[in-house]
């Protein structure tokens, strides 16, 4: 018998059948495929379950204690990943020099050369493991594999190379990153900032100023708001060129703020001025600029800045108001019949019963 006797005698019937028993045949290899994948992840699961409740308590005894012996072997094969994704996030947790007695521990396993072959595997996340290990390491020697990464398209793993070349030498890392940032359309502000943050002032101060002096229009628009991470002491010339010449809001913004941290006496007049800048937003930085060394002979400067369109900025020039040295209740008062626009007073009497409500609350 064939095995297409089953099938219909109509020439369209016996197609509709054909396919509809290809049909099931194909769902059957896929439910088949999800059951062996499925039944293949389970398993992998509780093998790297029983890694990590084997590996946790001995990398924890080590972050404790110099003098403790790991008498556990090396990992193989794919555990040595498992392995570096559990002493991360360990690491994560850890500061000071537990971090270091956790660092003797992967040096004496030998998987810091692991983590360097890591980098040359295909793979994002095999990369992102291996920089988080090397960043945590921080040893310069491996600056020359990692330094290409950061060059790199994926925004990821450039900015994982980025960090951990400034855990290695972080005045060398800011001078490579930050003008390899400025050519990226990927790297964000906000990576910018971590990048700062993580590097400090010392490290940011001397390749940031030497950008922002031969930096163009667009350079500068995302160089300035990272003054804030750079010494105010050394960043100040640039800052007062800036702060009432340049074009850009974002620019007179930053340097204000610049100033601002600074805090010197004979910046005041310079932030005074951009009371009356154009854009809200410098009025508003230089109004948190002045609070910081504002005094009571600068009751007549704030007061018709009560009178700002921006809300912002009248809240802000009566919490000055309200925060000055000597300033008390009755002084308020006695200032509110001064102030004619309708939504200062407001802003003022705000600020005013504010204060009022912190003293009884002391």
């Amino acid at each position: 018998m064939e095995w297409t006797s089953w099938l219909p005698v109509d020439p369209l019937l016996r197609l509709a059948s054909l396919i509809a028993s290809l049909l099931a045949v194909v769902t059957v290899l896929v439910l088949l495929q999800v059951l062996v994948l499925s039944t293949l992840a389970t398993r992998q699961r509780r093998a790297r379950e029983a890694f990590d409740r084997q590996w946790r308590p001995h990398m924890a005894m080590a972050s404790l204690d110099n003098d403790i012996v790991c008498d556990l072997p090396a990992p193989r094969g794919r555990r040595r990943l498992w392995w570096l994704m559990l002493w991360n996030k360990l690491q994560r947790k850890l500061r000071g020099e537990a971090t270091s007695r956790l660092n003797r521990l992967l040096l004496s396993l030998g998987l810091d050369e692991y983590a360097l072959r890591l980098l040359r595997f295909p793979g994002v996340r095999n990369r992102l493991v291996a920089l988080e290990t090397l960043r945590h390491l921080g040893d310069a020697a491996h600056w020359d594999a990692v330094e290409p990464l950061a060059h790199g398209r994926n925004p990821f793993v450039a900015f994982a190379a980025a960090q951990a070349l400034i855990a290695m030498d972080a005045p060398r890392a800011t001078r490579t990153v930050l003008p390899i940032a400025l050519e990226g359309e990927h790297w964000g502000g906000q990576r910018l900032v971590a990048l700062c943050r993580q590097a400090g002032r010392d490290a940011v101060t001397d390749a940031l100023l030497d950008l922002l002096a031969r930096a163009d229009a667009r350079a500068l628009a995302r160089l300035a708001p990272l003054l804030a991470f750079a010494d105010p002491v050394r960043a100040a010339p640039w800052a007062r060129e800036r702060a009432l010449g340049d074009a850009d809001a974002r620019n007179r913004q930053a340097s204000l703020k610049a100033l601002g941290e600074l805090g010197d006496p004979r910046d005041k007049p310079l932030i005074v001025r951009s009371l009356h800048d154009e854009d809200p937003a410098v009025r508003l930085t230089a109004a948190q600029a002045l609070r910081a060394s504002a005094d009571l002979s600068d009751i007549e400067v704030l007061l018709p800045a009560l009178a700002d369109q921006s809300w912002w900025v009248r809240r802000e020039v009566a919490d000055t108001l309200a925060a000055l040295p000597r300033m008390d209740d009755g002084a308020l008062q006695s200032l509110l019949p001064r102030v004619e626009d309708r939504y200062g007073r407001e802003a003022l009497e705000r600020a005013r019963a504010e204060r009022a409500m912190r003293a009884g609350r002391a």
